[in-house]
């Protein structure tokens, strides 16, 4: 039977997203627009992290602080499951993860934070493109080039004349990492069934952290690209497979497509005033402002108020102040932190 691209579908597999300055109640209503009495809540932290209390519903699990009243921020954590139950969610809903995501970066001026981003590529030919052995051995060869040097094999008994393969291309802690296994090997170990009475099911995942997971996801949110071209895209720019000759190994060649690379860059910059950029073009508010001046030009406000007379009385919130801080700091501008800090609404407890 002929391999063929049609038989390969793309899913998002793991996300981990950190919300600042939000309260539990303001992500699963507005974020996740789910009903927030359908969470249990417990007292459940996180080892290491300030979280305290633990909001679960099905999959889906959401860490908060509650006990600092100084402090608000919160952690979504979705497994595999977890993406499965709010893609569902988001289904019934007419809705995209691409609504999500947009959404998460504009509905507030507050900083949304991807700590993780697994996407995965299913390749359910009945011949797959390649083998994992394949590739582990360009691998070894050293015949392939990649974002991540490193790479690791783990070759785990699956019965008494086969194993289940995983090919690793990156450290484990790395902000980008590849990874390559028997997806059918490991469901007929779980489901405790025989391999005769399942599919060919080649699995290929992209682990990204930090940058790589929020540029990747501000990328499914605003740039109008489908899931799959923006994991190829990746994939091209970033993982190559040679033969002998130096030629793209054509097995790996097909497998990608057609597609326009993507490259994502990651940086050491603290501020994250880009984000509140892409809300103020998307979210409407220049629309808004623009608005306001035309019918003050016009002498048509009426009873409204100028946007020069709003501006003198508006504060900064504390979150947004936070960023023109780091941002005015970068730029070695320190003498205007304290007219910022002057500017900025005071916390209320």
């Amino acid at each position: 039977m002929k391999t063929s691209r049609k038989n390969l579908s793309v899913l998002i597999d793991w996300l981990t997203i950190i919300f600042e300055d939000q309260d539990a109640y303001t992500v699963i209503q507005e974020y996740l627009d789910l009903p927030f009495e359908a969470f249990d809540k417990d007292v459940r932290g996180i080892q290491y992290k300030e979280y305290d209390t633990r909001y679960t519903f099905g999959q889906i699990v959401l860490f908060s602080i509650e006990e600092q009243p100084d402090k608000q921020e919160c952690y979504l954590v979705l497994s595999g499951e977890g993406c499965r139950q709010l893609e569902k969610d988001l289904e019934r809903k007419n809705q995209t993860w691409a609504f999500f995501f947009n959404k998460s970066f504009t509905y507030s001026d507050s900083t949304v934070r991807m700590t993780r981003l697994d996407l995965a590529i299913d390749d359910k030919n009945e011949v797959p493109f390649f083998t994992i052995k394949d590739l582990y051995q360009k691998a070894e060869n050293e015949l392939y080039q990649s974002i991540t040097q490193t790479y690791s094999y783990h070759d785990s008994k699956f019965s008494l004349n086969d194993s289940a393969k995983t090919l690793y291309i990156g450290a484990q802690k790395s902000r980008v990492r590849f990874r390559f296994y028997d997806k059918d090997k490991e469901q007929a170990l779980k489901q405790k069934m025989p391999m005769d009475e399942l599919e060919s099911w080649k699995r290929t995942e992209i682990q990204l952290r930090d940058e790589y997971a929020t540029q990747m996801s501000y990328e499914i949110a605003f740039s109008q690209k489908s899931l799959g071209k923006l994991i190829f895209g990746f994939l091209k720019a970033n993982l190559t497979f040679y033969t002998e000759t130096g030629e793209i190994y054509r097995p790996w060649q097909r497998f990608i497509g057609s597609v326009e690379p993507l490259k994502l860059t990651a940086t050491t910059e603290t501020t994250t005033l880009y984000d509140t950029q892409t809300w103020l073009e998307t979210g409407g508010v220049l629309a808004i402002i623009k608005g306001f001046k035309l019918l003050e030009e016009n002498n048509a406000l009426g009873k409204l108020h100028s946007i020069e007379e709003l501006i003198p009385t508006s504060l900064f919130s504390r979150s947004f102040s936070q960023k023109l801080v780091a941002h005015v700091s970068m730029l070695d501008r320190v003498d205007l932190v304290k007219e910022i800090q002057n500017q900025t609404k005071k916390a209320e407890f």
